[in-house]
C-alpha cells in the first residue's frame, strides 16, 4: 500500500508572548534596519532607468505609458507599469519625499513584508526558530540586498514578494480542511500573481507553474484543487480583470511593435541569444553564484545540510509542504540555468527555500538536543558527584559556590558579547584586563562551573544548546553587515545639487548659465548620469570632442563649465596636452576637481571646482 503524504507539519504551541515575540524580534532585526540608509546612495544602472521612467511620470502626467531613458519622450514598454504607479503615486499625493528615499520606500517595504512571510512559512515547516534562521540568511546574503537587490528601485523586491507571499497562501489552503477563509487565501494567490506579472512581466510565471507542479504530484492537493475549482477559477479571472486592460491599452497604442518589444525581444532574444555578451554564461551558473554567496556569509554548511535534510523528510515522511519548498528552488533554477543569457537576481525568487532548508536544520536540532540536553547534563552530574564526593561537599559551601557560579555568570556574560558584538576586548590606559575572540573556552568554563555550582538544570536547558546553536548561525556576519546599510555614497547626487546652486548664482548675476559639456562615446555613460544631470541643460554634446575646445572650457575663465567625460578620452586628452601635442593650448593653472563616476569623470573647473570638493566626500571609499 503507498503511503499516504503528510500535509503540513504541527505547528508548536506557543504562548501568547512566544506568539508575538518572534515577529517582532524578525521585525526589529531584519525588516527595520531595511529602511536605513535609503538616501546614503546615488541611483545606477536599472535603477537610474526606472527613477527617471518615475520622474517623467510625474512631469508629463501621462500615467499608462512611461518613458524610457535616457530618451525624453520615447515609449517604455518592455515592462508593465505598476511599479511606477505605486511609486510616483506615492510621491503625488504626498506619501513618500521625492527623492532617493522615496523611489527606495516601497521596495524596502515591500522586502520587510516578504520576510515576514518567510518566517510563517518556515513556522509552519518547523516552528519560530526555523522562519527567524530563514529570514537571518537571506537578510546576510549580499547580492540579495546590494546587487539589483531587494534596497533598490528595481522589480525585483516586488516580484520577491510575489513569490513568499503567492506560496504561503497556497501552503495554508492546502492544509485547511473546509474553513470558510480558504477561497480568501486562494484570492491572495491571484493577487500576488498579479503583482508579479504587472511588475516584471513574464517572470512572474513560475509562480503558478510551481503551484501547479506541486498540485498534480501532491494527491490531498489535487484533491482539494477539484474541491475548491471554483475560489480557483475566480481567482484566475480577477487576475485576468487586473493584468489585461494595460495590455490591451498598449496594443491599440502601439499595435504589433507592443507584442515585438515586450516578447520578441525582451524574453526570446533575451533568453536565447542573449542581450547582452556579458549576460552569457554556463549552465551552472546559479549554483556556482550561490554557493560562493554562501560561503562569503558563512551559511553555506547549515543551508547545504539543512536542504539535504529537508529533501531526506520529504521523501521519507512523503511530506506535502516539505515537496512544495523543494519545488519553489529546484524547478525555476533548473529551468532559467537552461538558457544562455543568465544574471543573478533573476534567482532571487528563489532563494528563500535556501535560507528554509538552514532554518529547517537548525529547528530540528533544537527541536531534538534540546529536550535531552538537561536530562544528559543530569546523568553526567549524578556521575560526577558519585565518583568524587568532595564535589557534594564544595557545593554545601555557600562561599565556594558562590564563586562557582560568579565565575559561571562571569563566563557566560563573555560567551554573549562575543556571539552579539563580536569580539572582547577590556584594558585600563595600556594594560589589557581581558581578551576573548573565541566562544568554546568561556562556554566550557560556564558548563564547568554552572554545575559545580549545582546549577545542572540551568545549564542543560540554557548553555548547552541555545548558546551551541548560535554559535553556528552566522551571527558575525549579520553583525557585519549593518554598517554597510548606511554607507553614503552618492557623489552624484552632491555634485548635481552643488552645480544646481552654482547655476542659481550665475543666473543671479545676470550672467549666462553655458550649461554641461559631454564628451565621449555613448557606451561611456549610464541611466545614472542621465538621471542626476539631466536638470543641468543645455547640454552640448560630442562623441569625439576637439582638444582645443575641451581646453577652453577648462583653462579659460570666461568659457568655463562643467565637463562630463569618458575616462579614456580625457586620459588620452591629458597626455596630449602634458605632451605639448595640442598646439597653441595654454595651462592657465586653472585648478579643476575631477570626481570619478563609474567609466566617466566630471571635470569642475575653476569656481566649479567646490562642488567636486564636496561630491568627493561622498564616494563611498
Amino acid at each position: 500500500m503507498t503511503p499516504r503524504w503528510r500535509g503540513s507539519a504541527p505547528e508548536l504551541k506557543l504562548g501568547p508572548t512566544e506568539r508575538w515575540l518572534w515577529p517582532v524580534l524578525v521585525v526589529a532585526l531584519f525588516c527595520l534596519p531595511l529602511f536605513a540608509g535609503l538616501r546614503g546612495n546615488d541611483l545606477r544602472g536599472d535603477e537610474a532607468f526606472y527613477s527617471f521612467s518615475v520622474d517623467r511620470m510625474l512631469e508629463t502626467g501621462d500615467w499608462l505609458i512611461p518613458r524610457s531613458s535616457p530618451f525624453e519622450d520615447e515609449p517604455f514598454y518592455e515592462k508593465p507599469p505598476l511599479k511606477f504607479w505605486i511609486v510616483a503615486g506615492a510621491m503625488k499625493l504626498g506619501l513618500t519625499p521625492h527623492d532617493e528615499f522615496g523611489m527606495r520606500f516601497w521596495d524596502v517595504l515591500f522586502s520587510g513584508i516578504a520576510f515576514l512571510y518567510i518566517f510563517a512559512i518556515g513556522r509552519r515547516l518547523a516552528g519560530p526558530v526555523c522562519g527567524a534562521v530563514a529570514v537571518l540568511v537571506l537578510f546576510i546574503h549580499g547580492p540579495l540586498l546590494y546587487e539589483h537587490g531587494l534596497r533598490e528601485n528595481n522589480m525585483e523586491a516586488p516580484l520577491f514578494l510575489s513569490y513568499c507571499g503567492g506560496l504561503y497562501h497556497y501552503l495554508v489552503w492546502a492544509s485547511s480542511e473546509k474553513s470558510p477563509g480558504r477561497r480568501w487565501h486562494v484570492i491572495a494567490v491571484g493577487l500576488y500573481f498579479t503583482l508579479g506579472f504587472m511588475v516584471k512581466f513574464v517572470a512572474a510565471l513560475f509562480l503558478p507553474l510551481v503551484l501547479a507542479v506541486a498540485s498534480l504530484v501532491v494527491p490531498s492537493h489535487r484533491a482539494r484543487l477539484f474541491r475548491d475549482w471554483r475560489p480557483w477559477s475566480a481567482s484566475i479571472v480577477v487576475a485576468l480583470l487586473l493584468i489585461a486592460p494595460w495590455f490591451a491599452y498598449g496594443h491599440y497604442r502601439f499595435g504589433a511593435d507592443f507584442w515585438h518589444v515586450m516578447f520578441g525581444i525582451h524574453v526570446y532574444e533575451r533568453m536565447t541569444v542573449g542581450l547582452d555578451p556579458a549576460h552569457l554564461h554556463s549552465g551552472g551558473f546559479y549554483y556556482s553564484q550561490l554557493y560562493s554567496s554562501l560561503q562569503h556569509t558563512h551559511a553555506w554548511l547549515i543551508a547545504v545540510a539543512g536542504g539535504a535534510l529537508l529533501l531526506v523528510d520529504t521523501a521519507r515522511r512523503r511530506w506535502a509542504d516539505g515537496c512544495v519548498i523543494l519545488l519553489w528552488f529546484a524547478l525555476p533554477i533548473a529551468l532559467i540555468s537552461l538558457p544562455a543569457s543568465k544574471l543573478y537576481y533573476y534567482a532571487y525568487p528563489f532563494l528563500p527555500p535556501v535560507g528554509l532548508a538552514a532554518g529547517y536544520l537548525m529547528a530540528r536540532c533544537w527541536a531534538y538536543f534540546q529536550p535531552r540536553a538537561p536530562r544528559a547534563i543530569d546523568a553526567i552530574d549524578q556521575w560526577v558527584t558519585s565518583r568524587w564526593p568532595r564535589v557534594v561537599a564544595a557545593r554545601r559551601g555557600p562561599a565556594l559556590r558562590f564563586v562557582f557560579l560568579g565565575i559561571a555568570a562571569a563566563a557566560v556574560a563573555i560567551v554573549t558579547w562575543t556571539l552579539v558584538f563580536g569580539p572582547m576586548r577590556i584594558s585600563i590606559g595600556n594594560t589589557l584586563l581581558l581578551k576573548n575572540g573565541a566562544f568554546f573556552r568561556p562556554w566550557i568554563i560556564a558548563v564547568v562551573f554552572g554545575m559545580l555550582g549545582g546549577q545542572s538544570g540551568i545549564v542543560g536547558r540554557f548553555l548547552i544548546v541555545p548558546l551551541l546553536m548560535l554559535s553556528v548561525l552566522p551571527l558575525p556576519t549579520y553583525r557585519g553587515s549593518l554598517p554597510d546599510l548606511v554607507v553614503e555614497n552618492h557623489p552624484m547626487r552632491s555634485a548635481r545639487d552643488c552645480l544646481r546652486d552654482e547655476r542659481s548664482d550665475v543666473v543671479a548675476g545676470s550672467s549666462s548659465w553655458r550649461g554641461l559639456y559631454v564628451a565621449g562615446p555613448g557606451s561611456a555613460f549610464g541611466h545614472q548620469h542621465y538621471y542626476y544631470f539631466r536638470g543641468l541643460r543645455p547640454w552640448e554634446r560630442d562623441v569625439a570632442p576637439a582638444d582645443l575646445k575641451l581646453h577652453q572650457y577648462l583653462y579659460d575663465q570666461s568659457l568655463q563649465r562643467p565637463v562630463l567625460m569618458d575616462v579614456s578620452v580625457y586620459r588620452s586628452f591629458k597626455e596630449r596636452l602634458a605632451s605639448g601635442g595640442i598646439p597653441s593650448a595654454r595651462d592657465l593653472s586653472v585648478s579643476t576637481v575631477s570626481v570619478k563616476l563609474d567609466d566617466s569623470v566630471l571635470l569642475l573647473p575653476g569656481t566649479y571646482a567646490r562642488c567636486g570638493a564636496e561630491a568627493s566626500l561622498y564616494t563611498g571609499k
